[in-house]
């Protein structure tokens, strides 16, 4: 018998504003209705505030806005996506990305993947791919985490 050699991976596909993010399953602590967020004045633009978690204060980033170095726009955003922080040089266990839409689990392999022509250049970012029709963001989280400590 053959043996199969195509590895699957459970990720999540989570809805940006203007783009998707391709997370693996396991960094996704919990998806919850957008709840207030308290703004916080002396944090780059990119950030939407605090918001309420499990009696923890998380901070909530807006990844497009990161990304494209711009101000953080995330007023239409339907649901929040609770990360847990893999970073260990990091003190941050959690923290959250507005998003615009259900994530939806999907299983990808190597040969789904296709880079997008139209990549942006951003240290936050690994890879941009192609699924299917839509745009994905590849993120370093190394790197957003630690702009968030920031």
């Amino acid at each position: 018998m053959a043996e199969n050699t195509t590895d699957f991976i459970p990720c999540m596909l989570v809805p940006l504003k203007d783009h998707y993010l391709l997370l693996p399953n396991s960094t996704i602590a919990e998806v919850i209705p957008m709840p207030r967020v308290s703004e916080v004045s002396d944090k780059a633009e990119f950030w939407v505030g605090l918001c309420k978690w499990h009696d923890l204060q998380v901070p909530v980033i807006d990844l497009e806005s990161l990304v494209s170095n711009s101000k953080s726009d995330s007023e239409q955003a339907h649901k929040l996506c609770v990360l847990y922080g893999i970073n260990d040089s990091v003190a941050m266990n959690v923290y959250a990305l507005p998003c615009y839409g259900v994530p939806q689990l999907i299983h990808i392999n190597e040969s789904a993947l296709t880079l997008a022509a139209d990549e942006e250049e951003s240290e936050f970012l690994h890879y941009q791919i192609k699924i299917g029709n839509k745009v994905a963001y590849i993120p370093n989280l190394d790197k957003i985490e630690a702009s968030i400590e920031q």
